[in-house]
């Protein structure tokens, strides 16, 4: 026998001004099985890895709070699913979950509801967190924070990070890069771009190589960037095979073209560059 479910998405939304979220959990209904769970991420340092200068904490203190709503109504609508005398409603068990699902303004919020068919609630439950949850993070927009965050450390560490900051570069054409070193002409003179190469098709591995070399090139002929640039690079994990050689291939034009590339994890290379 099937059940119809109804489910959502748990996001974690600490900055409201820029809409970033990432999706941490999900709650699941369904009354025809008496079954109300939930599921939400216990691992902090995934969430501080994409939000970089966020506390610990603010998730754990949000989630703790959401946990303890999740488990009210859960004992709720089980009491309501016991209590039906003539087999489950659907009454409280759905205005429960319209309540849960009401747009407001939570650095966690249960999304916009979905439906689904599923002969297993708990199992479905498992299966969505793992695919919208337990994938969600491994993104090339991720992976490419996670290298970002590599580079922050490693000049925090050097203290070094005070000299560079976060900018948007360009007039008609911009780019934002996270750690760009201006003069007293408020002129960039060094900027360090990180930079994600480790991707399993070698189309994207130029694609994205080439894409940033253009705009550093760009930046340079419209004057907005006067000095020198750095890429620091994930490099493929599969070190051999079509990616590490399309690897190759763009590390070399991108040399040539007169910009610095060292691995991100080459901290002596970076810090020699910031320092410089």
């Amino acid at each position: 026998m099937k059940h119809a479910c109804r489910y959502a998405l748990v996001r974690f939304m600490p900055y409201a001004e820029t809409g970033e979220f990432a999706n941490v959990g999900v709650v699941l209904m369904s009354p025809t099985a008496r079954y109300f769970g939930f599921k939400l991420l216990d691992r902090v340092g995934r969430i501080t890895s994409f939000f970089d200068e966020l506390d610990a904490q603010v998730y754990k203190r949000a989630r703790d709070v959401f946990k303890e709503e999740m488990h009210r109504i859960g004992e709720m609508a089980q009491r309501a699913f016991i209590g039906a005398v003539n087999g489950p409603t659907t009454d409280f068990a759905n205005f429960a979950f319209d309540q849960l699902v009401i747009p407001q303004q939570a650095i966690i919020y249960a999304d916009m509801p979905r439906a689904a068919l599923v002969e297993e609630p708990h199992k479905a439950l498992n299966e969505f967190f793992d695919y919208y949850v337990g994938r969600s993070f491994v993104t090339p927009v991720y992976q490419e924070r996670v290298v970002e965050q590599r580079v922050r450390n490693i000049l925090k560490a050097a203290d070094l990070q005070n000299l560079f900051q976060a900018r948007v570069l360009g007039t008609e054409y911009q780019a934002r890069l996270p750690f760009v070193h201006v003069n007293e002409k408020d002129e960039a003179v060094k900027l360090i771009k990180p930079l994600d190469l480790d991707r399993k098709d070698p189309t994207k591995i130029y694609d994205h190589g080439w894409e940033w070399l253009g705009k550093i090139k760009k930046l340079e002929r419209d004057g907005q960037l006067v000095g020198e640039a750095l890429f620091a690079v994930r490099v493929p994990e599969q070190r051999f095979g079509p990616t590490m050689a399309a690897y190759a291939e763009v590390k070399e034009v991108i040399k040539r073209a007169g910009v610095k590339v060292v691995e991100d994890q080459d901290k002596d290379a970076i810090v020699e560059f910031a320092s410089e």
